[in-house]
């Protein structure tokens, strides 16, 4: 299969990757290099394969495509992304106006709640309800590279399947809101169940940009506006961002 096809099969099943084109040199190579670092295709040469990956690895953290020169050759590093996903584990709390935030930012909304008087199309129009214990509904959705997973605790099994599937599956965003107790509670009980604490590490909370938000309202803009850093300038970025303005929405 030719590197465009695969770009197009790899957008439809909402992936995000780079496609490195050598703009100079025999042949126009077109090789594309995926989150974790994998290379679909070969120059031929061990040592520039490696550096192609090591630049398009910064271009997906970075989030910016770029033309540089690798080894005497001009390179264009496309980053390309499929369709993004926002699967709200939970219907109470800030849910509704987060999700009206994300769609507007373009993110395709799945609502996951077993509670049909909450997941309700009168809370949130024009997204996907799933009324079904998490396990299951999780089970039917492109969890992946596209995904981004925000859980508002419950404080029951609730929590925990949703941020288990959300780690193992390597969503690029997990996060949870709910009160300390809770989200402390749901850490722990992964963490007991054997949940590397490296990937504990990664697990957004408290949630949102630190932009002093104190309403509901101003939380969910908090909240969408990390989203969209992940999704545009990646996870570094983002944790860079709430280091510096103190860790707090």
């Amino acid at each position: 299969m030719d590197a465009l096809t695969r770009s197009v099969e790899l957008l439809e099943s909402g992936d995000t990757f780079v496609l490195a084109t050598a703009l100079t040199g025999a042949g126009r190579t077109k090789l594309i290099i995926r989150r974790d670092g994998a290379m679909e295709g070969t120059t031929g040469s061990t040592h520039l394969d490696a550096e192609l990956t090591a630049r398009a690895l910064r271009v997906l953290q970075e989030g910016q495509s770029r033309t540089e020169e690798v080894l005497g050759r001009r390179v264009f590093f496309d980053l390309l992304t499929g369709d993004a996903h926002l699967l709200l584990c939970g219907a109470e709390s800030i849910a509704p106006a987060l999700a009206r935030c994300c769609r507007e930012a373009g993110f395709a909304v799945a609502v996951v709640d077993d509670r049909r008087s909450l997941a309700s199309p009168a809370r949130f129009p024009g997204c996907r309800l799933i009324h079904a214990p998490p396990r299951d509904a999780l089970a039917r959705l492109p969890l992946g590279p596209n995904a981004y997973v925000v859980v508002v605790a419950r404080g029951d099994a609730h929590d925990v399947e949703c941020l288990s599937e959300a780690l193992l599956r390597k969503a690029a965003y997990a996060g949870i809101v709910g009160r300390p107790r809770r989200v402390d509670l749901a850490l722990e009980t992964l963490a007991q169940q054997g949940v590397p604490r490296e990937w504990l590490a990664q697990v957004f909370t408290p949630v949102g940009l630190p932009i002093g938000a104190e309403s509901g309202g101003e939380l969910a803009l908090a909240v969408a506006a990390e989203l969209v850093c992940v999704r545009r300038r990646g996870a570094t970025v983002a944790r860079a961002l709430r280091a510096a303005g103190g860790g707090a929405p």
